[in-house]
């Protein structure tokens, strides 16, 4: 998504900083009227289908050989005996705290006798007690800061919501509730934010090991859900429902992760219907000096249906964006519609095993700048299909250095399957493009910005367009250059194409003019040689979550 206006991005960025007019910002999702595209090779948005399993040794067979020819024969070894899986015994708390809307907070906070207020018990607990908040509605700010203690990894502190209790805004401030603590716990509530200018959770210093899980979030009118700030690190954002923070044209975020924040971890929420983009990691370009961002790691989520992107990655560093599902993006006033955006100067970023679908672009490097352009890219195993007008490209670099794109199936969109060198913000230099299978009519477009551009063991659909120079919309009458002619140009080796590059569309399996047909790039595989595409075909289905680590 665009820049700027990045002091409203949080709502407010930094603890004590300033409050922000609305104003209005980049990269966003398009209008629901766009059918899917309708052409040989094309599906509509299912359940993504995982990549597959991890490579056999090829110094065992599958008898337990070990290869030495001196023994003819081979040992069978009995495994041991497999022990009844047991379920893991609940943790222990040296103090259990309860609040109830019908508690005092001159009681001794037993079950018997409940505190009335959440923040009354917060200064209470200590380590290794839970707080256990009973099913009501609670007007409270909560603020975990010195004046609550903090826990320890042996010994956390839990903050648990008993039948979903409801946190609803006070009057003041810009936030519901911060976070400053270590190894603290807070799950089971609903941030009902009720359309206020506040942000739901706002987490800022040392916060090692602290995990917000299993809430509900939504409806506010600032600029996020849930922000990290002020040197916050070591957080977990787990198992989330985040939805409907809007402001209109403008952006209001499921998640932001703001400069000086340190290993974050986003997994496994639902984030969606924001006007921003459900996670962004935000630069300090435009209002501070402040160190990015850096040790994120965003997997797992289903990200959809924002305004802007599923994931915008500004210049942040040492980032990991992977086994994400990904949908419904489209153009807006703001945006073009990616799923997911790379640029000003990210750096070391790993974007693999993600599903995209109906989105109007599929993965996009550079375009927005100051400084440096993104360096260290790579973009491997995803799985880009039913893309949407206009536009409908499967990866775009716009500009960018050492970016690698590996092993990745696109298919299912009029518009190009991978774009490169176009100049917009500068050259793409030394971008490399190994076994991908790209099932679609028309290839590549390349423009004149792309120098040390190299392509090998790619699979393309028989007779697919290929556009150099300017880039071009193809239309459905547009015809390009041959595979042919665009292998002269000396810019691609090796590569081939098929009739029938997948033989199943609901799973991407790769046809046989992909299988065991790729270069070996150091990632895992199956059979004798990688498969061309993101999904490895000959795996077992045991361990087929193996090539996903």
């Amino acid at each position: 998504m665009s820049r700027l206006r990045s002091l409203c991005l949080l709502g407010l960025v930094s603890v004590g900083g300033v409050a922000c007019s609305n104003g209005a910002q980049a990269p966003a999702p398009a209008s629901d009227s766009s059918p899917l595209p309708s052409y040989p090779g094309s599906r509509r948005p299912s359940a993504p289908n995982m990549p597959t399993p991890p490579p056999r040794n090829d110094n065992d067979d599958v008898s337990g050989h070990d290869g030495d020819d001196d023994d003819d024969t081979p040992v069978v070894q009995q495994p041991p005996p497999v022990p009844a899986p047991q379920a893991p015994e609940p943790p222990a708390y040296t103090r259990e705290w309860y609040v109830s809307p019908s508690g005092n907070d001159s009681a001794n906070g037993s079950r018997e006798k409940p505190l009335r207020t959440i923040s009354k018990a917060l200064t209470r607990v200590g380590p290794g007690e839970i707080i256990r908040v009973q099913k009501g509605t609670y007007a409270e700010k909560l603020i975990i800061d010195a004046s609550a203690k903090a826990g320890t990894a042996e010994a956390p502190i839990t903050l648990r919501g008993e039948g979903l209790p409801k946190l609803v805004p006070t009057q003041s401030g810009w936030f519901m509730a911060h976070v400053q603590r270590p190894h603290w716990r807070i799950e089971g509530f609903e941030f009902d934010v009720r359309g206020q200018r506040q942000v739901a959770v706002t987490f800022s210093g040392n916060t090692t090991g602290t995990v917000l899980a299993g809430n509900e979030l939504h409806h506010g009118a600032f600029g996020s859900g849930i922000s990290t700030d002020a040197g916050a690190n070591g957080i977990t954002i787990e198992n989330n429902h985040i939805h409907h923070f809007a402001r209109g044209n403008d952006d209001s975020h499921g998640v932001v992760i703001a400069p000086t924040s340190v290993d974050i971890t986003v997994r496994g929420n639902d984030i969606h219907d924001n006007s921003g983009d459900s996670v962004q990691c935000l630069g300090p370009e435009g209002f501070s000096n402040n160190a990015p961002a850096r040790g994120v790691l965003i997997e797992d989520n289903d990200m959809y249906d924002n305004r802007e992107n599923a994931v915008d990655l500004k210049t942040c560093h040492d980032v990991v964006v992977r086994g994400n599902r990904m949908y419904g993006f489209g153009k807006s006033t703001s945006s073009r519609g990616e799923a997911v955006v790379v640029h000003y100067s990210a750096r070391n970023v790993v974007i693999e095993d993600n599903d995209i679908s109906d989105s109007s672009l599929g993965i996009a490097v550079g375009g927005n700048r100051v400084g440096a352009p993104p360096t260290n890219i790579s973009i491997r195993r995803n799985r880009i299909h039913d893309l949407k007008t206009p536009e409908g490209s499967g990866i775009r670099i716009e500009n960018g250095s050492d970016v690698r794109v590996l092993h990745n199936t696109v298919v299912g969109t009029d518009g190009f399957a991978f774009v490169v060198g176009h100049g917009t913000g500068g050259p793409s230099t030394n971008i490399a493009v190994r076994n991908n299978l790209f099932a679609t009519r028309n290839a590549v477009s390349m423009g004149l910005s792309a120098p040390g551009l190299s392509m090998t063991s790619n699979l393309y659909l028989a007779d697919a367009a290929f556009n150099t120079g300017i880039f071009v919309a193809p239309q459905s009458g547009w015809v390009g250059s041959t595979l042919a002619h665009w292998l002269s140009n000396g810019v691609e080796l090796d590569s081939d194409e098929s009739g029938e590059p997948l033989v199943d569309l609901d799973t991407l399996m790769p046809g046989e003019r992909a299988v065991d047909r790729g270069t070996d790039l150091g990632l895992p595989y199956c059979g004798a040689a990688p498969d061309i595409g993101a999904v490895e075909s000959d795996c077992p289905e045991a361990t087929a979550a193996a090539l996903m680590e």
